[in-house]
């Protein structure tokens, strides 16, 4: 009995490993030396943004788990998959050099900030993608069925 983590097929699986790298490297790389002092990000403190953000990928994979007989589409599933393991992660990226800036970041405030609200809305979509996905399923007779 052979399980390997085929991605191609369970795309869902990416918001898993997603979640392990986010939580691993929240909890003992990229925290650890920062001062977080009231510093907020979409009105959250930043510690407990850098929790949700992992919880929210296992959440995620579990609705898939939940929800996979009544998926439409497997290109769909991808989509929402990659748009947001992405920019979550291009989120964090900003995050950490608008908190810790250089001389590259430095004075470019307003293009840190619009790049994260560009970013926000992609994840936003994202979801509405992965909502799409599930009415369509649940109302259409052609779906996509994933095996176990």
């Amino acid at each position: 009995m052979s399980k390997k983590l085929n991605l191609n097929k369970k795309p869902e699986y990416l918001l898993l490993v997603a979640s392990l790298v986010f939580f691993l490297s929240s909890a003992f790389f990229l925290t650890a030396e920062i001062d977080f002092q009231k510093i907020k990000m979409f009105s959250v403190p930043i510690k407990t943004m850098f929790w949700i953000i992992p919880f929210y990928h296992s959440f995620l994979w579990l609705l898939y788990l939940l929800t996979k007989k009544f998926l439409y589409s497997i290109t769909m599933t991808w989509i929402h998959v990659l748009a947001t393991v992405f920019t979550t992660a291009l989120i964090i990226i900003i995050l950490f050099s608008s908190i810790n800036p250089s001389r590259i970041t430095n004075d470019r405030y307003e293009l840190i900030g619009n790049t994260t609200q560009s970013l926000f809305l992609i994840f936003v979509f994202a979801q509405l993608i992965f909502v799409a996905n599930i009415l369509l399923g649940a109302l259409s007779t052609k779906r996509f069925v994933q095996e176990n």
